[in-house]
């Protein structure tokens, strides 16, 4: 019969996997994802470096549950069709701009997710292509209730959402390294929010506008 475990055991085990999902988060966010060592994880979180394998078996268990709760694509997964379901009837646009302007929010209030990205960008890593693939996979079923719209017209709407998706990265990775403007954008997060997110609106509301004045040229 397997043991029973106490509550407060569990809690314990609990908030020892927090301090530790914590630590890494802290690691990245001051110190770079090349310090995330099992002994510097441990002593951040003020822990036997023991309790990792007790808990996560490996230190790349670990990181990896830090990084999939903490990377802004993997939070729709459980929620994807139902999110999908909700916006067909307009072929994803409102979606697609919704995303893209979370997006900026999520990177601009969460530190360490701008350093997780230029660790998917510049280091070959099983954990990173994983994140990658899902994160495809999730694009591909948003286009999927665009495609309908878009077809037999020029308009790429994957091209477009690519151009858009890596404006918002490199904006807020350039700001937050040099603290200077970018394209003349100043680095205020108001008026450089304000900007973008008018731009995203505008850029996705030509394109959707395009591809209907193509079909009804066709007709």
């Amino acid at each position: 019969m397997a043991r029973k475990i106490p509550d407060g055991e569990f809690r314990n085990k609990e908030r020892t996997k927090l301090k530790l999902i914590d630590a890494v988060g802290e690691i990245i966010r001051t110190q770079g994802y090349t310090k995330l060592g099992v002994n510097n994880i441990a002593n951040t979180a003020g822990v036997s470096k023991k309790l990792i394998y007790r808990y996560f078996e490996t230190a790349d268990r670990l990181i990896e549950t830090y990084v999939k709760r903490r990377d802004y694509w993997m939070g729709f997964e459980n929620r994807s069709e139902e999110m999908l379901d909700q916006h067909k009837a307009d072929h994803g646009r409102q979606l697609l701009e919704n995303m893209l302007k979370n997006l900026f929010e999520h990177m601009s209030a969460v530190p360490e997710t701008q350093k997780i990205i230029l660790w998917e960008i510049s280091e070959h890593s099983k954990l990173m292509r994983e994140i990658s693939e899902r994160r495809e996979a999730f694009g591909s079923e948003v286009f999927s209730i665009a495609d309908g719209y878009f077809k037999d017209t020029s308009v790429d709407i994957r091209a477009i959402t690519g151009l858009l998706l890596g404006g918002i990265y490199y904006q807020i990775l350039h700001s937050n390294a040099t603290g200077g403007s970018f394209c003349e954008i100043e680095n205020q997060i108001g008026e450089r929010r304000g900007r973008l997110f008018n731009s995203i609106a505008n850029i996705l509301k030509w394109s959707y506008k395009e591809a209907e004045e193509q079909k009804k040229a066709k007709q």
